[in-house]
Formats: structure tokens, sequence, C-alpha cells
């Protein structure tokens, strides 16, 4: 029964009763009108236009090693798309192909989503934004403070007056030499600090330090203190945790 005629059950078995003075079945009623609201959320919930897009395509089954961020299992989070946020979204964040596949309510296919319209979303408690949106969405325009920066998604590491991201990549990497064909991702990743609209490429403790000359000790003592490291395993929270301290002091 669709919701319209539910809708118009209620309002019949109402009215008759009221018309013969009986006092109208309130668990009937009840239920019925829940059925309406529930069947009308999903239909809503089915046209909402972040499902709006082409079908995702998986990657060559011969990889074993999956293409996506973290996990290869479906997540719920949130996406700013189209200007419109919508919640409780289940997601794939593929960052081999930098691309976010949503999978419909009751689908078993993927959308991949439009990243001209994609201004940021959120993947559990992980957020990423789209350095190059349209800025009438909320999104960030490349100018010229941005040259050298790729365009694409970027994961908020801290978000304060000094913004720390980084860019999530993952490469294939094939090799045939043993005569038959083997690939494998390679995760990659980029970090960056913006401050005072310019962004800057973090590899090191140094290249780091020189964009705060005006605590350059205090902050390097820090990251002595707290045992920071620069390498390929604990670049990502030396550089979070450096940006977070230097914004807490004086």
């Amino acid at each position: 029964m669709s919701h319209f005629r539910v809708a118009l059950l209620v309002l019949f078995v109402s009215a008759r009763a009221s018309a013969q003075g009986l006092k109208p079945d309130s668990s009937f009623i009840q239920l019925a009108g829940n059925q309406v609201v529930e069947q009308y959320n999903k239909a809503i919930y089915k046209q909402a236009h972040v499902y709006d897009g082409n079908e995702y395509i998986t990657h060559d089954f011969r990889i074993k090693v999956h293409p996506f961020y973290r996990v290869d299992s479906l997540q719920t989070g949130t996406v700013f798309y189209n200007g419109v946020r919508y919640d409780n979204v289940r997601m794939l964040y593929d960052i081999v192909r930098d691309e976010l596949a949503v999978q419909p309510p009751e689908g078993a296919y993927r959308i991949r989503l439009r990243n001209e319209h994609l201004t940021s979303f959120t993947i559990g408690p992980y957020t990423f934004t789209r350095i190059g949106a349209d800025p009438l969405f909320g999104g960030v325009s490349i100018g010229d403070s941005a040259v050298g920066i790729p365009a694409g998604f970027y994961e908020v590491l801290h978000d304060g007056r000094v913004k720390a991201l980084s860019r999530r990549v993952k490469i294939v990497h094939e090799d045939i030499s043993q005569g038959f064909y083997k690939a494998d991702y390679q995760q990659k990743d980029r970090f960056f600090v913006l401050k005072e609209g310019v962004y800057h490429e973090v590899k090191t403790k140094r290249s780091l330090l020189t964009l705060f000359p005006d605590q350059f000790k205090i902050l390097r003592k820090h990251i002595r203190s707290q045992g920071l490291k620069f390498n390929d395993s604990g670049r990502e929270e030396a550089i979070a945790s450096t940006v977070r301290y230097y914004e807490s002091l004086p």
C-alpha cells in the first residue's frame, strides 16, 4: 500500500468514526500514521540528489589489495553535495582515483559522485575537503597562492588559523619480472600546511619548522619532548601535533 493510500485510509477512518460519534482506534491511527511517515521518508531519501552520478566501476580484480581509504567496507558519513548536506550516507573513498563511491539505500550497486559538485565529506571520524571546489558551495578555490598543490580531496588533520592537511594517495605498483602479472597498491601520502593563504608541502622536520620562524626553538623542543618522528609512519602525527601546539602558544 502506498503512503498516499495509507494517508487516505487514516483520514477516512477518522472522519467516519467522528461522524458516527465513535472514538477512533488510536492504536490503528498511530500505526497508519507511522507508516505514512516512514514510507514518505524512504521515498524522499531514495530521490536524494546525492545518489545522482555514474556507476562506480571496480578496479582490476587481479589486484588483491583494496584501493580505499583505511578499510574496504562501507562507512557511514556526511556529504556536502551541490551545496546540500546529506547525513548517514554509506560510502567508500577510493584514493587511487580520488573518487567517493556511495551506495544508495536498498541498492547493490555504487554511485561515483561528481567531484566538481562535492565540497567535503566525513567518513567515520575523518573529514575531507576538496581544494579546487566551487567557492559558491563553500569550497576552497585554487588561486596563485595554491600553485603546486594538486586539486582534489585532502584530509583535515588540524583546522585552525593554520591548517594541516594530508593528500591520501595510493598508486598501482606492477611487477611482471617473474613472468606473470602481479600488482598491488602502495600508499604515498603527502602533507601540507596552509598558513596565511599559502600551501606548503612538508616532508621533513626542518621544512615544517621553517614555516614558524618566530617559534622555531620552542617547536623544536616540543618535537623532542614528545618524541615525534618524521619518518613514514610518524610524519602525520608529528605535523598535526606541532601545528596544534603552535596555535596554543601565546
